[in-house]
């Protein structure tokens, strides 16, 4: 999910629905009802961007589906499976205090009681709860994100402390 830093991340395409070009968009934010507000989107595919204007968009299921200038048929739309869906950063959503971006906590290093456990390397949303996984070469953590085992995340710094019981850790 890296990019430039001037993007969000906000969907992945999962590939096509119908023959007319219409893309299925796998939403990565809270509020799927945001595409709506959207003009644009810029799509990413490792270090190349693409803008592209949004011409009609609705939801589906769990997805959001997308037409998009130029992308004519299933194709060109299929052409798109695995991109990921970036706006420009000012375009997000305000967050709360104890909110942040999935993509600002990533590779941030986590000091569980002061000691360096590992770095952040993805944010599973499962449901009610997002669950952090922390890497440390071989061993991985997966640590519920709740503020009972993280002290304080301060992006700015580049820090995580957390206070993780032996028995989550193991589990």
């Amino acid at each position: 999910m890296e990019n430039n830093n001037r993007l969000i991340i906000i969907g992945r395409i999962l590939g096509v629905h119908g023959i007319k070009g219409e893309i299925k968009v796998l939403p990565l934010t809270d509020d799927p009802g945001r595409f709506y507000d959207l003009d644009a989107i810029t799509l990413i595919h490792g270090k190349t961007e693409t803008d592209y204007k949004i011409t009609n968009c609705r939801l589906h299921k769990n997805n959001v589906l997308l037409f998009l200038e130029g992308i004519a048929n299933r194709n060109d739309a299929e052409a798109l499976t695995g991109r990921e869906v970036g706006i420009p950063k000012e375009l997000a959503v305000s967050l709360a205090e104890d909110e942040f971006f999935i993509e600002d906590l990533l590779g941030l290093p986590v000091y569980n009681d002061g000691q360096l456990l590992g770095k952040i390397t993805d944010v599973m949303q499962a449901g009610g709860v997002d669950v952090y996984t922390i890497t440390a070469g071989k061993k991985v953590y997966c640590v519920p994100a709740q503020k009972i085992y993280f002290n304080e995340i301060n992006v700015s710094a580049g820090r995580i402390d957390a206070s993780i019981p032996q028995e989550i850790l193991d589990l």
